[in-house]
């Protein structure tokens, strides 16, 4: 995966998994025209799919999957230290790793969310060298998989996008670190 199509199929994961409000909607003609500049074939269809079939949802139906899958199950939030650690002391010190490598690599995150919010370490993975993108997900690549295995259960419309981050992830070399293993 070249760097445009990791920016671009990395940022555009980033804004479909956020809270579909009307300013989301109101952006996704924008990025359905940057989604079909990523060459790779996989992930461009496969993003493409999951807007069109957003098609099928109402803004309130949509809002209300949404908050039901990601504000209310605890199984299916998109904090993804919180599959291993869930509110224990240890989910601190991740979260305090994670925001030290935010700022080691020059991403300024903002107060409004937890390091660990999978659309923020997307932003990230967009705008960060490869290297440390790759290192941030190597350590949680089992709590992502975990992610989209619980959402491809409920039958959530988010799976798809979890299956596509999986393969992205996998063409900038993502693989199971030994720590990500033992702590799932």
């Amino acid at each position: 995966m070249n760097t445009t199509d990791r920016q671009i199929a990395f940022s555009a994961l980033s804004c479909l998994l956020s809270y579909p409000d009307e300013e989301w909607r109101a952006e996704l003609p924008e990025w359905k025209a940057l989604i079909h500049d990523i060459s790779n074939h996989q992930i461009r269809e496969k993003l493409l799919h999951f807007i069109e079939a957003l098609a099928c949802f109402s803004s309130e139906a949509l809002i209300e999957h949404y908050v039901y899958t990601f504000d209310f199950g605890k199984k299916t939030n998109m904090y993804v230290t919180y599959f291993h650690s869930g509110e224990q002391r240890e989910r601190g010190v991740e979260l305090l790793h994670l925001k030290n490598t935010y700022q080691q690599s020059g991403f300024l995150q903002t107060d409004k969310e937890l390091p660990d919010y999978l659309p923020l370490m997307l932003e990230f993975a967009a705008v960060a060298e490869i290297e440390a993108a790759r290192s941030v997900f190597e350590k949680y690549l089992s709590n992502v998989r975990e992610l989209a295995s619980r959402l491809g259960k409920n039958d959530s419309i988010y799976a798809e996008l979890l299956h596509v981050l999986l393969a992205a992830l996998g063409n900038i070399g993502v693989r199971e670190s030994v720590e990500g293993a033992v702590q799932a």
